[in-house]
Formats: structure tokens, C-alpha cells, sequence
């Protein structure tokens, strides 16, 4: 059974994105290859990026509230021990 878009990297593993917007609810690192990334707070304040292509393999702290703008990218989230 397929899960949501955004399950499998919410989960520690590789999911291929096309467009998605993750809201992230816990302290994580991101790790993201693709066309763009941008991290932005709970106001809407860019946090982090734009992330593209000739970054190459980005890998970058999210906090609760953050959200995770992802476009045509490979991603996945790890959980981080500190805050």
C-alpha cells in the first residue's frame, strides 16, 4: 500500500519529490539533492536557502514550525538530537 507524499522521508528514507511542502512538527536534519529547497519559520522568514542543484547533497538543521518548500529533489529527514 503507497503511503502520503512525504511519508517515506519523514521516515529517515530517500523519497523522490516533485513538488511538496513539508511541515515539520519535530528537530531534524534535512538532507536534500535536487532543483530547490527553501526553509522558511512559522512567519514565513527564510531560515535556509534556496538550496538547487549545484549545491549538490545539502544537509541542513529544520526545527518545529519550519517549512520545508521542495521542488524536484531527492530528501529525506533524520532525527537530531539537539535543538
Amino acid at each position: 500500500m503507497a503511503g502520503n507524499v512525504g511519508d517515506k522521508a519523514l521516515q529517515g528514507e530517500w523519497e523522490e519529490i516533485s513538488v511538496y511542502i513539508f511541515e515539520i512538527k519535530e528537530y531534524m536534519i534535512m538532507e536534500f539533492e535536487g532543483v530547490s529547497c527553501n526553509i522558511l519559520d512559522g512567519e514565513g522568514k527564510q531560515q535556509a536557502g534556496p538550496f538547487n542543484e549545484k549545491n549538490g547533497l545539502v544537509e541542513h538543521p529544520v526545527r518545529p514550525g519550519d517549512r520545508c518548500f521542495v521542488l524536484k529533489a531527492r530528501i529525506k529527514f533524520k532525527k537530531s538530537m539537539s535543538r
